[in-house]
């Protein structure tokens, strides 16, 4: 059968906010239970110890709950107030783990297959629904007690109260239904595989398991989140389970103990991730345990519905080791569902006794029995999730977690069947085979579930050292506010600081896992070159936010406390045109990522064929390596029919490089030759075509400039001055606007000359550019022709988004008028003052230039001075040549601004591995009966309620 992988955790049980706090819990052996807590009800009406047959009473008012249930993050959620406070905290409950279990298997931010992504959750009742509806009820019994005039005015009382209260809304149905519980994770993850509730009492969550397997088994989902969660809120459970003498009258649950006397209520919510072992392993997950089998099965004809038998918890098991293929004597550990109560305790060792010896050729060995209820009591729904979880963490930790202090009762066969109790945590060592353990759930109705669990096949080994740093990464921590990201830092520095150096994760595996969590309300990026390194940002980052710091925090932090609203970060791609070339620019980009460098060599053959010059071998391929060859190489790569399709080819790869970083441009616009690569991003045409025309109009131009000598000067005036000083000198026209004080003039050697004597001679600065000829001139019109017959066959596609021409400085969202437009371009003056202010206009706040380190903020800048909601970027850094540091830095910047960027993009796929990290917190507030007053606001435990 097919082996299913456990590859993420999430939880809430009782003295345990999170799956980390859980494994803590487990290995200290501590018990949490204590009275029913004064915020769930008043117990002292309902609590008579000593007296079990009381019929409306409880004997014991001991407990383990959960704290915080009422919180919750509505706003994270989208959930209206109304609606949250309507909704059964158990489903909020369950959306709390089930996205702490999607981030914890590394699928917080998708990359998965949502739409055959199933949820299975195991629930049985809903407490909130009866305090919901409490006040109907109360209407009910006044009504069915009246009698007469004075009877009937407390009839109207009771309305009147249930009018005032207003817990029955319109949500009210719908929010406590059981099945609304995987319905709302399926909702909110866009999970369309099958989605349904599963009430089998306490065993309900491994059945759930046992339908999710099902399901990944015959390929009706390829992924699965399974969960179980029960929340007592009202003392009917107290009371119900008194009437039973089913609860401990100590107080304390000792399942298999001499002194047991039965189990106390507890509560919780747990969910796991699963999928296709073959799927988790070629995905690189990391698999905590892996359900080799599983097996259920109802007692049949028993002595009743809430008498255990050993013979069905007996052919649950037998099935799940056929499942399995594997003996009980191979299980070394072994979560009971370990009750505390006679009949349950003496059932279950005796199933385990015939299993484990019902073989005479087995030597059953010795395994190590436990029960997770002498630690958080029975959270009945859950109870199975809770034995799973903390089965998961044993294989995976490989670690024996303790059972608290337990003298084994002398009537129960437990050594006879080769088990024994831990009473402290230990290595578990490795044995002839596989490690395996396994996991039981009973419930009332006879229904049994046992599952075989076992270690997961080693990974592949990481890569050498080398391969495996890859550059420096981006490591983007979040939670749902900045007070939570101070702690939450913290947290994750306890984690690390916690581990000996030597066993720190790497630093691309703590880029991946933060990477792949959805990004919450408050941001901080830190861009390292390894673990130490980050640490050490992160400790000093954590100050600076606590003192307040916001924005570049320096030395690659940066931090936010909210995303900018999405109008305020619109994206224009910003494209340089010929002189932003530099030799071997980008070249750590080319180093290190595949798929630039593939992009580079596939856009690089087509400007071979289209101009006969391998551009990428001259930018890359060591061509100017040789003794006394950099300027040469220098005036190669300048040269018109080299520079244009190089500056293409590598603002094309590095736009594509780009988007599987997560940033794509709202609008795109380019300077001179740069424009075509911003029609390329734009889609109104593809890479290669832009590529193409590029070098068939490089070549065209380069052509023209045989026949003219030309050149061009940067004049810093404004236009109206600049054109007043060009009056009377021949030979020379504007060819630039970059900014409102700066005109580029194109001309004849003698009219520079000219125009530089009357620009000093006014005490206006100029400079002479290093550029081949007198670009954006009638001086080039002789190449018109052949540009012309370049464009012949273009036919640009509608632009998917909006592209800003620099010729006339214009939006277009047609591509009729765009062959027409580029015939132009390179005879025409460049208007890039106006483009900028053009894209302003049409929404765009952020500037990022693509290549060519900032050569252009400084004019975008100056255009936009005095709009305070503007930002600039470079994607190599400005001022940076071809390092990849200028990149993540940018992607960083970008990242707490609140664009999408994924830092998993950043590593090499064989680096990419989970690392054990905390869970990021979200901001809750309380959220419970309308009517009833909220209590104040605090921190949340992570990702949920306390």
């Amino acid at each position: 059968m097919t082996d299913i992988a456990i590859t993420g955790l999430g939880c809430r049980f009782p003295g345990a906010p999170d799956v980390r706090a859980y494994w803590k819990l487990l290995l200290s052996g501590e018990r949490r239970f204590g009275p029913v807590p004064a915020e769930r009800w008043n117990h002292e009406p309902f609590h008579e110890p000593g007296d079990p047959s009381a019929p409306l009473a409880a004997y014991t008012d001991q407990v383990a709950f959960v704290d915080g249930v009422d919180r919750f993050d509505a706003l994270h959620y989208g959930v209206p107030p109304s609606r949250a406070r309507a909704m059964d905290p158990q489903h909020r409950l369950m959306l709390d783990v089930a996205r702490e279990a999607l981030d914890d298997a590394g699928l917080g931010r998708g990359g998965f297959d949502r739409e055959n992504t199933g949820v299975f959750v195991g629930i049985s009742v809903s407490d909130y629904k009866d305090l919901m509806t409490a006040p109907l009820r109360a209407i009910a019994l006044a009504d069915d007690e009246a009698d007469g005039a004075e009877d009937r005015g407390r009839v109207d009382a009771a309305r009147e109260r249930a009018r005032r209260l207003g817990t029955f809304q319109p949500y009210t149905l719908p929010g406590s239904l059981l099945n609304m519980a995987p319905g709302a994770i399926s909702r909110q993850f866009g999970l369309g595989g099958p989605s349904f509730a599963v009430d089998a009492a306490c065993s309900g969550s491994l059945v759930a398991l046992d339908q999710a397997v099902a399901h990944l088994r015959q390929g009706s989902c390829r992924a699965a989140v399974v969960g179980g969660v029960f929340l007592n809120l009202t003392p009917d459970g107290l009371i119900g389970f008194s009437r039973l003498r089913a609860l401990s009258a100590s107080g304390v649950c000792r399942p298999f103990d001499g002194g047991a006397d039965g189990f106390v209520l507890g509560e919780g919510a747990g969910a796991v991730v699963v999928r296709p072992l073959a799927d988790a392993l070629a995905a690189g997950d990391r698999v905590y345990a892996v359900v080799k089998g599983i097996g259920s099965a109802n007692d049949g004809a028993s002595p009743g519905p809430l008498v255990p038998t050993p013979e069905g918890q007996l052919r649950a098991m037998r099935r799940a080791y056929e499942d399995a293929d594997a003996a009980p004597s191979s299980v070394g550990f072994l979560e009971a569902h370990g009750t505390g109560t006679a009949v349950g305790d003496r059932s279950e060792v005796e199933a385990l006794l015939r299993l484990r010896t019902e073989h005479p050729d087995d030597d059953p060995g010795l395994c190590y029995l436990a029960a997770g209820k002498a630690l958080i009591g029975h959270s009945l729904a859950a109870a199975g999730m809770a034995g799973l979880i903390k089965t998961a963490l044993v294989v995976h930790h490989r670690t024996i977690v303790p059972q608290p202090p337990i003298s084994p009762h002398p009537d129960l066969p437990v050594s006879a069947a080769g088990l024994r109790f831990a009473d402290t945590a230990r290595p578990w060592p490795q044995g002839p085979g596989p490690r395996r353990a396994a996991v039981s759930s009973f419930g009332f109705g006879g229904t049994n579930v046992h599952v075989v669990l076992e270690e997961a096949p080693a990974p592949p080994a990481l890569p050498a050292a080398p391969a495996v740093h890859a550059g420096p990464q981006l490591l983007l921590l979040s939670a749902g506010s900045t007070e939570l990201l101070v702690e939450h830092v913290g947290e994750v520095l306890d984690a690390l600081d916690a581990l000996p150096a030597e066993q720190r994760p790497p630093l691309t595996a703590l880029a991946h896992t933060l990477g792949s969590r959805q990004p919450l309300t408050a941001r901080l990026a830190v861009v390292a070159d390894d673990t130490d390194g980050f640490v050490q940002r992160l400790r000093e980052a954590r100050r600076q936010l606590a003192d307040g710091a916001r924005g570049d925090l320096g030395d690659g932090a940066f931090a936010a406390d909210a995303p900018l609203p999405a109008a305020r970060r619109r994206i224009a791609f910003v494209f340089p045109g010929q002189g932003s070339q530099q030799p071997g620019m980008l070249r750590e980009l080319h180093e290190r990522f595949p798929g630039f460098r593939a992009d580079v060599g596939a856009l690089g053959a087509v400007a071979s064929r289209a101009g006969g010059v391998d551009v990428a071998g001259l930018l890359y391929g060591g061509a100017g390596s040789a003794p006394g060859s950099a300027e040469g190489l220098r005036r190669r790569l300048a040269s018109t029919d080299v520079c244009q399709p190089l500056l293409g080819i590598v603002q094309i790869a590095a736009t594509r490089l780009l988007a599987g970083c997560g940033v794509s441009p709202d609008l795109a616009l380019g300077h001179s030759a740069g424009e075509f690569a911003a029609a390329a991003a734009a889609g109104a045409l593809t890479g290669e075509d832009a590529v193409r025309l590029l070098a068939r109009r490089g070549a065209a131009l380069k052509a023209a400039e045989r026949e003219v000598r030309g050149g061009m000067l940067a004049v810093q005036a404004d236009e109206e001055t600049c054109r007043r000083l060009m009056g009377g000198v021949d030979g020379v026209w504007p060819a630039c606007f970059n900014q409102q004080r700066q005109v580029v003039v194109s001309g004849t050697p003698e009219g520079l000359a000219a125009l530089r004597k009357a620009c000093a001679e006014a005490g206006v600065v100029t400079a002479t550019l290093e550029v081949s000829n007198a670009f954006h001139s009638p001086l080039l019109d002789g190449a018109g022709d052949a540009v012309r017959t370049a464009l012949a066959d273009c036919r640009p596609a509608r632009p998917e988004l909006p592209f800003v021409s620099c010729v006339d400085a214009a939006v277009h969202t047609e591509p009729g008028g765009l062959p027409g437009l580029w015939a132009r371009q390179a005879f025409e003056p460049v208007r890039f003052g106006d483009a900028v202010r053009t894209a302003y206009e049409a929404g765009a706040r952020v500037f990022l230039q693509v290549t060519g380190g900032g050569s252009l903020l400084a004019s975008v800048r100056r255009n936009l001075y005095g709009h305070d909601d503007v930002r600039v970027a470079a994607v190599d850094g400005e001022g940076a040549a071809g390092g990849s540091r200028g990149l993540v830095l940018t992607l960083a910047r970008l990242a707490v601004l609140g664009v999408p960027v994924d830092p998993r993009a950043l590593l090499p796929e064989d680096a990419r591995r989970m690392a054990d990290l905390p869970a990021a917190r979200l901001a809750t507030r309380s959220y419970w009966l309308p009517g009833r007053a909220a209590r104040p606001d605090r921190p949340a435990s992570p990702a949920g309620p306390e």
